[in-house]
């Protein structure tokens, strides 16, 4: 049965606070001049135009070697010219260190970042000559592997669907100041007892360039699902969540590298997903607002799509479905998800995946789904880029084993993947898609690719996510498909 975690409402003086500083902001505006018009809503990581001066991408949950989650940098060009990237990485002790990178035309490089002097926690600022470049980070500590997006974006709020300080679990909210002005900066955690404001994770005070890591099994203990909202008093961040899993006996583990969202939205994607016998997995649908969210879950096999759960999930809460007990999803068949919200702002929703018993590490799991704005790329197409290069893997004999495209639009729509590469393209698969309907590529097509990205196009919207190896199964780790947008000139 799904289960609800409690909430605390906070968010009525939150709110006030923002309105009072936009109309202040408003009335200092030059006299005559009109109020700015709002940027349009944008993905948290999308891919700079091709013909771009320059773009900028900021990537925190690293830790230094022998830490909790040691990693480096992937940066993936998808244009016909050579790419230069500036890299300045700092650490929670204040250290930096700088270098410079030239990204080959349709080229992937890991940029060897010199070793910081001191720190514990590793955060890079990239910003490149062009447009085009993907930049991505992998991670791999003792309990196992994970791959994400950096993000293009800084934002005032970010939030965080699931997370868990039970058993042995670890959990690390990363935090970025990318800018240059001081950030004051508060967490606050929904668990089942309620909203939880520790003292010590308010007033946190992070200046230009500072980054820090925080350990919220520290203050928030042995709790099964965590949600969590990092807010900026003052100013913009960049923010992800580090999250170590261990089974009991230690017999079984993860670790996840999940980047935060930094608005609700209400329509989300889970492309491929997967109950194996023994196994335990859950969706957390999180509503981080101030209005009841009616929100419908719909499942979708190879043979059609099941009869939905529907919930209303209240200001403040977490609506928890455990996925792996429910008994009309067969055992080892492949199914996609959506959820959607209506009634408020929207939700942010996330997975997380336990395949106990297998022989395969990592056997634990967690990412966020595919948010509704990732689903429609300007330039109608994306890239998935790799878990690294042949010199450099995030771990022993990667490899992508699935690619999933889920047609999230209204009405049938074509698409092709492909692998480009220095010899040319290698088409993975081509077609056109029913509404609601999936395409996953596996076995010898996608073996072939290795660590060559991706590159999905499509005449509509689409969920795209690829999972890799090694690994005990999906979900364990997989990577989303990062839209591209389209050239300025178009």
């Amino acid at each position: 049965m799904p289960v609800h975690v409690s909430r605390e409402r906070r968010w009525r003086v939150a709110a006030l606070a923002v309105l009072v500083i936009a109309g202040v902001s408003i009335a200092v505006g030059v006299r005559g001049a009109p109020a700015p018009v709002a940027a349009a809503p944008a993905p948290s990581a999308l891919v700079g135009a091709p013909d771009a001066e320059s773009s900028a991408w900021y990537c925190t949950g690293q830790s230094v070697a022998g830490g909790a989650s040691p990693g480096f940098l992937v940066l993936t060009n998808t244009t016909a010219r050579t790419v230069t990237a500036d890299i300045t990485a700092a650490s929670d002790s204040g250290a930096t260190a700088a270098t410079t990178a030239a990204v080959p035309a349709h080229g992937v490089v890991t940029p060897a970042v010199p070793a910081l002097a001191s720190g514990s926690w590793v955060s890079e600022t990239v910003i490149t000559s062009g447009g085009g470049v993907a930049v991505t980070q992998t991670v791999k500590g003792s309990l196992g592997w994970s791959q994400a997006p950096c993000q293009t974006t800084t934002s005032a709020r970010w939030y965080f669907a699931g997370g868990s300080t039970a058993a042995a679990n670890t959990l690390f909210i990363s935090l970025f100041n990318p800018t240059s002005t001081p950030v004051v900066v508060d967490l606050s955690f929904v668990t089942p007892a309620g909203m939880v404001h520790p003292i010590n994770y308010e007033g946190i005070v992070l200046q230009p360039g500072q980054v820090a890591a925080e350990n919220v099994a520290s203050e928030v203990q042995q709790i099964n699902t965590v949600s969590t909202i990092v807010s900026a008093r003052t100013g913009r961040v960049v923010a992800s969540e580090i999250q170590g899993m261990v089974g009991a006996g230690a017999t079984s583990g993860g670790l996840a590298l999940v980047p935060g969202v930094p608005t609700p939205q209400a329509d989300w994607a889970i492309p491929q997903a997967q109950e194996v016998p023994g196994g335990n997995s859950e969706v957390d649908v999180f509503n981080p607002g101030q209005s009841t969210e009616a929100v419908t879950v719909r499942f979708r096999l190879p043979s059609g799509p099941l009869v939905p759960l529907t919930d209303k999930v209240l200001p403040g809460t977490t609506w928890v479905i455990p996925t792996s007990t429910e008994t009309r999803l067969p055992a080892s068949e492949t199914y996609a998800t959506t959820i959607d919200a209506t009634g408020g702002p929207g939700v942010v929703v996330g997975r997380t995946v336990n395949i106990p018993g297998s022989s395969v590490s990592p056997q634990d799991g967690m990412a966020v789904a595919v948010d509704g704005l990732s689903t429609v790329s300007p330039s109608g197409g994306w890239v998935v880029p790799p878990p690294g290069t042949a010199g450099n893997p995030a771990a022993s004999d990667v490899a992508p084993t699935y690619l999933a495209l889920f047609n999230t639009s209204s009405g049938p729509e074509t698409y092709r993947a492909l692998a480009p590469s220095t010899s040319g393209d290698h088409v993975l698969a081509t077609g056109t898609l029913a509404a609601g309907g999936v395409e996953i590529v596996s076995g010898s097509p996608l073996a072939a690719v290795g660590l060559d990205p991706v590159l999905v196009h499509s005449s509509g919207s689409m969920a795209v996510s690829e999972d890799l190896g090694p690994s005990a199964g999906l979900g364990v780790v997989s990577m989303p498909g990062i839209p591209l947008a389209a050239a300025i000139g178009a």
